[in-house]
């Protein structure tokens, strides 16, 4: 598949998608769990939102190094021919300032529900530099994007 095709694949997966699989690691001990996830118009950048007290924080923290699954599948049999997912591969860091502002109000376009979450004082917003998204369809098809 030539990158074009790829990004459009990546474009309709990651548009059409609310929550993604967020897997992180501290000493050697995995953590997963859902996020809700905006993308950057230029898919280098994964937003997300996270109290600072939670595990995956303090993960990110040690390790900034993450992987987000996200995945078409609607849970049934024919999943594992026909869903399509995409594996962001990057490093997570805490936006500040202006960046945290921007971020918020991105991830916000997408889930307004979010509001009194992220504005929350305890909350972080978490950009994710996307080095690699590998994408997966049709059971065995398999391409790399690399930003």
């Amino acid at each position: 598949m030539e990158e074009n095709q790829v990004r459009r694949k990546v474009r309709r997966v990651l548009s059409s998608q609310l929550s993604a699989v967020l897997a992180t690691s501290k000493d050697d001990d995995p953590y997963c769990c859902l996020v809700s996830y905006a993308m950057t118009d230029d898919l280098k950048g994964l937003i997300f939102a996270t109290m600072r007290n939670r595990t995956k924080y303090r993960n990110m923290a040690s390790n900034p190094r993450v992987s987000l699954l996200v995945d078409t599948r609607k849970n049934v049999r024919e999943d594992i021919r026909r869903a399509t997912t995409v594996a962001v591969i990057g490093i997570a860091d805490e936006t500040v300032g202006e960046e945290k502002r921007r971020c918020a109000s991105l991830l916000l376009r997408k889930h307004p529900g979010l509001r009194g979450f992220i504005n929350s004082s305890d909350c972080a917003v978490m950009k994710v530099r996307v080095d690699k998204m590998v994408v997966v369809s049709d059971f065995e098809s398999s391409a790399v994007l690399d930003l």
